[in-house]
C-alpha cells in the first residue's frame, strides 16, 4: 500500500487505486486515493513548517539537500527498478541517466541556494536594492513519464530556496515518489517541509491548485490540464511545462549518421513518451528518400521488450488506454495517406508470451506525412515518427512553426550561419543544433505557445520559487512635499 506522506507520517485513505505494471498489467500495489481533506491536511502541515524552514541559513538547507542527493546515489539500483516497473521505462535509462540526474538536482540547488543575490540601484538620494524571498507553500504536480527525475527537478529548488511543498504524483507512477519522501525524511529535513498526496487529478490535483494557501504551482503535464489549472487556480505563481510536437530538421549538408542517431533517440527515447521528443522529422527533399529508408532500417532494429532487461530500448506504454491511443494515431496516419516504412499496427514481432498482455507498441515510421494532418499536429506521446519533406530553409522554418506547440526543436546542418538563422527563427523554448536533447541544469527549461509558461533551471527557477522584493531607502536629504502644514 502506497500511503500519503503528511507532516512526516504515512496516512491512509478510505479508497484506493490499483497500480498496474505496464509490462504485464498485473497489480503492483494499491495507492491511497486522496481528496480535499488530505490536501488540506498536507497544505496545513507545509504552512506550519514554512517559517522555521525558510528561516534556516541557506548553508543549513544546502547541507540537508546534499544528504538527499547522497541517499539517492546510495539507492540508484533500487529506485531505478521501481521506476522501470512502474512506468515501463528501460532499466538502462533509469539506472544510468534518470536516477543519477535526480541526485544531481539536489546537489546543484544545494549550491545555488547559497548564491541568491539581488541587485542595487543607487541614486543621489536613495539606495534601492532587491532581495529574493521564498514564496511559501508550493504545489508540485509531476507527470507519469519521468516521475522521479521530474519530481526532484521541482522539489530540489523548491526546498532549497526555503519553500515547503505538497507533491501530487500521477496516480499511474507513484512508487519512486513515495521512496523520495522516505529519503527526504531520512536526510534530516523536518516533517511537514515535504508532503505527498496521492490520487486522481480531478480530486487531489484540483484541490491542491485551488487551495488559497498554495502560493505557487509548478506543473508538468498536458496542455489541456495546464489551461484548466490556470483557469481555476486563481492568482498564484505558475510554472507550466506542457505538451510538445517538436520539429527535428535535417538539411542535406547534415552529418547523416549523427542525424540518424539523434532522430532515433529523439523519437524512441523514453518509449516515445516525452514532451521534448522530435517526432516531426523534417528532411530536405534531396536526401529525403535515403534518410527515410535508413531510419526505417534502424527502427526495425530497435529492441522492444521487458524494461528490466538492460538490452531493451523501448518498453510498454504506461497504460492499456494509452497504448490504444497511440495505435489510433498510427491508424489515423495510415488513413490520411502516410506510407508505413517501419512498424505499424499490431504487437511488436518476437514478443515473448509472458509480455503479450503488456502495453507494447511497435516503433513506427510514417513517411510522406503532411504537416496539416492530425498525426503531425497532435501530440501522440508514443514511439511514432512522422517524416515530412521540405524544399529549402524558408520552407523548413514555415513547417516547423506551423504548430500550436513550442517546446523543443532540433536542427542538423554543417552550415553555421544557417544554424544561427534557424535557431533565431524557430518558435520554441529549446533549440538543439547537431545534438539530441542534452540538458545542463543551469539552462532555462520551458516552452512557448501551447507548450507552457515560465522557465525552470538554474536561476530561472527563481520565477517559480522566489519572490523578488525591492527595498528603497532614503539617504535623508531628498525633497518631500509638505501638504497641509
Amino acid at each position: 500500500m502506497i500511503k500519503h506522506l503528511i507532516n512526516g507520517q504515512q496516512v491512509a485513505s478510505e479508497t484506493t487505486i490499483p497500480n498496474l505494471n505496464p509490462t504485464t498489467n498485473e497489480v503492483i500495489c494499491e495507492i491511497a486515493a486522496g481528496g480535499a481533506a488530505e490536501v488540506a491536511a498536507a497544505v496545513a502541515a507545509a504552512k506550519d513548517a514554512f517559517p522555521k524552514w525558510a528561516g534556516l541559513p541557506a548553508a543549513t538547507r544546502a547541507r540537508l539537500l546534499r544528504n538527499v542527493g547522497d541517499l539517492i546515489n546510495q539507492h540508484v539500483d533500487e529506485i531505478a527498478r521501481l521506476e522501470s516497473s512502474d512506468t515501463g521505462q528501460s532499466y538502462w535509462r533509469t539506472k544510468k541517466m534518470l536516477v543519477p540526474r535526480a541526485a544531481d538536482n539536489f546537489y546543484f540547488f544545494a549550491d545555488a541556494c547559497q548564491h541568491v543575490d539581488g541587485e542595487t540601484y543607487p541614486t543621489s538620494d536613495h539606495l534601492n536594492y532587491t532581495i529574493f524571498q521564498p514564496v511559501g507553500v508550493c504545489g508540485l504536480i509531476s507527470p507519469w513519464n519521468v516521475p522521479f527525475m521530474t519530481a526532484t527537478w521541482k522539489t530540489a529548488p523548491c526546498l532549497a530556496f526555503g519553500n515547503t511543498a505538497v507533491l501530487k504524483m500521477s496516480e499511474l507512477s507513484p512508487l519512486s515518489a513515495d521512496r523520495l519522501g522516505q529519503l527526504i525524511l531520512e536526510a534530516g529535513i523536518p516533517p511537514g517541509v515535504f508532503n505527498i498526496v496521492h490520487g486522481y487529478g480531478a480530486t487531489v490535483g484540483e484541490a491542491l491548485v485551488c487551495h488559497p494557501d498554495v502560493r505557487s504551482v509548478s506543473f508538468t503535464g498536458s496542455t489541456a490540464t495546464g489551461q484548466h489549472i490556470a483557469s481555476v487556480g486563481g492568482l498564484k505563481r505558475y510554472s507550466m511545462e506542457l505538451g510538445g510536437k517538436s520539429p527535428n530538421i535535417i538539411f542535406e549538408d547534415a552529418d547523416l549518421e549523427r542525424a540518424l542517431d539523434g532522430a532515433i533517440m529523439s523519437v524512441y527515447g523514453n518509449n516515445g513518451e516525452s514532451c521534448t521528443n522530435g517526432t516531426r522529422i523534417l528532411v530536405q527533399e534531396s536526401i529525403y528518400e535515403t534518410f527515410v529508408q535508413r531510419l526505417a532500417e534502424r527502427t526495425r532494429k530497435v529492441v522492444v521488450g521487458d524494461p528490466l532487461n538492460e538490452e531493451t530500448n523501448v518498453g510498454p506504454m504506461i497504460t492499456r488506454e494509452h497504448q490504444q491511443k497511440v495505435m489510433r494515431y498510427i491508424q489515423l496516419g495510415i488513413d490520411a495517406g502516410a506510407r508505413v516504412v517501419a512498424g505499424g499496427m499490431g504487437l511488436p514481432e518476437g514478443l515473448p508470451d509472458h509480455l503479450k498482455n503488456g502495453n507494447f507498441v511497435r516503433p513506427t515510421v510514417l513517411a510522406d506525412v503532411d504537416n496539416s494532418w492530425q498525426v503531425a499536429q497532435e501530440e501522440i506521446f508514443g514511439p511514432v515518427a512522422c517524416v515530412i519533406p521540405f524544399k529549402d530553409e524558408a520552407h523548413a522554418l514555415a513547417i516547423a512553426n506551423d504548430t500550436s506547440y513550442g517546446l523543443a526543436s532540433y536542427v542538423w546542418t554543417e552550415n553555421g550561419s544557417r544554424a544561427l538563422r534557424m535557431a533565431r527563427g524557430i518558435e520554441a523554448g529549446l533549440v538543439f543544433v547537431n545534438s539530441q536533447n542534452v540538458r545542463d541544469l543551469r539552462q532555462p527549461f520551458g516552452g512557448i505557445k501551447g507548450s507552457g509558461v515560465g522557465r525552470e533551471g538554474g536561476h530561472f527557477s527563481y520565477e517559480a520559487f522566489l519572490e523578488v522584493k525591492n527595498v528603497c531607502m532614503s539617504l535623508g536629504s531628498h525633497h518631500i512635499p509638505r501638504w497641509g502644514v
